[in-house]
C-alpha cells in the first residue's frame, strides 16, 4: 500500500490525541498515580496479545539479560516516573498544554545523546531552538482557561514541571530502549519493538505496584472505578494510547520511506489538539499560542528530518 508508513504515522497521533483526551479527564477525576496504574495494568495483557497476533511471541525469550535489564530500567523511567509527570500534567494544565509540553521529547533526547558524547548537529540545534521557543510562547500565553480556570499560579506550575518530567522522562526511556533493542549475539537482527515495549510495560507495572505498595494503596487503581465515567475513559485511554498508538508507531517506522518525515509526523498531535480543545471545553486560543504550536511541531520537524 502506497505512503502505508506515512498514513500510519498520522494515524498514531491520532491515537495520542484520543489517549490524551480520555487520560486527561480519567486522571481529573481519579488521581494520576491511580490512572497511571491501571493504564499498565489494562495495557499489558492488551500488548501481549498483540505481540502473540502480530510476532508469534509474547515474550523474548532469546532476549539476555542485559537487554532485558536495560529494558526494564527503561520502562520504570518512562512509564512510571515520566508517566506520572504527564498524567499530573493532563489532570491540571489539560491535554492542549500537556501534549505540547510533552514535544519537547526530542530536545531532552538530543540533550542525553550530547551528554553521552554524541554532538548535535546543526539540523538538531536548530529544531531545538525552534521547540523550546514555541512551547515558551505557548506557555506564556496559556495559563489557566477553561481547563481548571481556578488553578492557583503554583498548581499551574506544578502541572507544567509535571509535563516537563513527562518529556525527559520519554526521552531517557526512548535512549536506553534504543540501545537496548540494537542488534547483538542474542539478537542478530536487533529485538523488535513490540517485545521490547511488552519487557517495557512489564517492569513498569512492577515498578509502579512497588511504588503504590510502598504508600500504603496497594489497590490505588480502584479509583478509577469510582465513576463509570473515569472508569470508561481509562479503558478508552489504554487501548489508543499503549495499544494501538504503539502499535501504529511500528508501523509508520516499518514502512515509511523516510523515518524523519514518519517521526515528524507522529509529533503533530499538538496540531490537532487546538480545535478539538477549543470544540471539546470551549478553551480560548490565541494567535500567538496557535504560532507557538505550529511552531513546536516544526521544530520536532526540524530535529528529526534535518538532525541526522
Amino acid at each position: 500500500m502506497p505512503y502505508l508508513g506515512e498514513i500510519a504515522a498520522l494515524a498514531t497521533a491520532l491515537c495520542w490525541l484520543g489517549s490524551s483526551l480520555a487520560f486527561a479527564v480519567a486522571s481529573r477525576q481519579a488521581g494520576a498515580q491511580s490512572l497511571n496504574q491501571f493504564r499498565l495494568y489494562a495495557a499489558l495483557p492488551m500488548l501481549a496479545s498483540l505481540s502473540l497476533f502480530a510476532t508469534g511471541a509474547a515474550w523474548p525469550v532469546e532476549a539476555g539479560w542485559q537487554r532485558l535489564s536495560m529494558l526494564a530500567a527503561s520502562g520504570l523511567v518512562g512509564l512510571v516516573l515520566g508517566d506520572f509527570g504527564y498524567f499530573h500534567a493532563l489532570a491540571t494544565v489539560g491535554p492542549r498544554l500537556a501534549s505540547v509540553i510533552m514535544a519537547l521529547w526530542p530536545v531532552c533526547t538530543v540533550g542525553l545523546d550530547a551528554i553521552c558524547g554524541d554532538a548535535p548537529t546543526r539540523g538538531q540545534a536548530a529544531g531545538v531552538a525552534l521547540t523550546i521557543a514555541g512551547v515558551t510562547l505557548v506557555l506564556a500565553r496559556s495559563r489557566g482557561g477553561a481547563w481548571r480556570p481556578e488553578l492557583t499560579r503554583r498548581q499551574w506550575a506544578l502541572g507544567v514541571a509535571g509535563g516537563l518530567l513527562g518529556a525527559a522522562g520519554q526521552a531517557a526511556g526512548f535512549v536506553m530502549a534504543r540501545s537496548a533493542m540494537l542488534p547483538a549475539a542474542d539478537a542478530p537482527a536487533g529485538l523488535d519493538p513490540l517485545l521490547a515495549t511488552i519487557v517495557r510495560m512489564a517492569a513498569a507495572t512492577a515498578g509502579m505496584q512497588v511504588v503504590v505498595s510502598a504508600q500504603g494503596r496497594p489497590f490505588a487503581m480502584r479509583q478509577v472505578w469510582s465513576t463509570r465515567r473515569s472508569a470508561g475513559t481509562a479503558w478508552v485511554g489504554a487501548l489508543f494510547g499503549p495499544v494501538l498508538g504503539v502499535w501504529m508507531s511500528m508501523v509508520a517506522g516499518a514502512h515509511a520511506r523516510d523515518a524523519g518525515v514518519a517521526a515528524a509526523l507522529m509529533s503533530t498531535t499538538p496540531v490537532f489538539m487546538l480545535p478539538v480543545a477549543v470544540w471539546l471545553y470551549g478553551t480560548r486560543v490565541s494567535a500567538v499560542a496557535v504560532f507557538g504550536t505550529f511552531l513546536t511541531v516544526a521544530g520536532v520537524a526540524v530535529c528529526f528530518i534535518l538532525g541526522g
